[in-house]
Formats: C-alpha cells, structure tokens, sequence
C-alpha cells in the first residue's frame, strides 16, 4: 500500500465529488485536517473510516486500499496484492515496535543503574549511551505511532 497513491486518490474522489475537506470531514466524523493528512500521504484512515469512505464515494475497499478504480480484470490481482502488502506492513511496524521496545526499556535499566554508579567518567559516559538508545526508542515508537494514527 502506498500511502502517498491513496492520499491522492482520497483528494481526487472527493474532489470529483464537489466536497471540500470539511464536508468530507464532517460527512465522515473526523476534522478537515485530518482529511488533510490523508491527502497528503502522511496518515492512513483508520479500518473502520476506511469502510465509511468507500460508502461516501461509492467505491470498495479494496479500490481504496489500490488508490485507483479497479476494473473487473485487476480486481482479483490487486486484492492479493493488497493482502501480501498488509501483512508485510504489519511485519514491519511490528519489528519496528520490538526495536522500540527493546531500546527505551534497555536505555530506560543502564540510565536507572548509573544513578547507583559511583561518580566519574565512566557514569558520564554510560548516561550519554543510556539517552542516546532511549532518544532511539522513541524515534521508532514515533514511527509505530505515525502509522497506526496516534
């Protein structure tokens, strides 16, 4: 799924629908911004949105998901395509909130030890490393979040 191809495809079914930002927004429960991160790729409406934007513009999921009208031909083709590119995703933010984990709760136990640690170069340095792999962490917990909307 290319949320950049979807984004555009939102803007061209409401677009083609006379419908500004707000009207969709509002037609649909979330604000005009929120349209507009859709629209510029930036976020993906959420599972449930996803099936009353199909229902506003008359299309299927699976054309939504595609970010183009499908004809009867690509219809199946696109459907397993979107399928494998969903689990992959899920894959991904998957790994990507292990890694999260993993950094913010290893940073979190080295920076909570060098509070014990006697004084010195060494607790300098351990806290320096400590709060570099929680800024990590969190870098990829802002990913995770990113793609499931938070």
């Amino acid at each position: 799924m290319d949320q950049k191809r979807i984004g555009r495809f939102i803007a061209q079914l409401r677009k083609e629908a006379a419908m500004t930002q707000e009207e969709l927004g509002s037609a649909i429960g979330v604000t005009n911004k929120t349209i507009s991160r859709w629209e510029n790729g930036n976020y993906m409406p959420d599972i449930v949105l996803m099936k009353e934007l199909c229902d506003v513009f008359q299309i299927n999921i699976n054309e939504l998901l595609s970010g183009e009208r499908l004809s009867n031909e690509n219809f199946r083709q696109k459907a397993e395509e979107n399928i494998i590119l969903s689990f992959d995703q899920i894959k991904n933010v998957r790994k990507e909130k292990c890694i999260s984990d993993l950094f913010c709760g290893a940073g979190t136990g080295i920076l909570v030890s060098t509070l014990y640690a006697p004084d010195g170069t060494r607790k300098l340095i351990v806290g320096i490393a400590a709060l570099a792999m929680i800024g990590i962490g969190w870098y990829f917990r802002s990913k995770y979040h990113k793609f499931i909307g938070l």
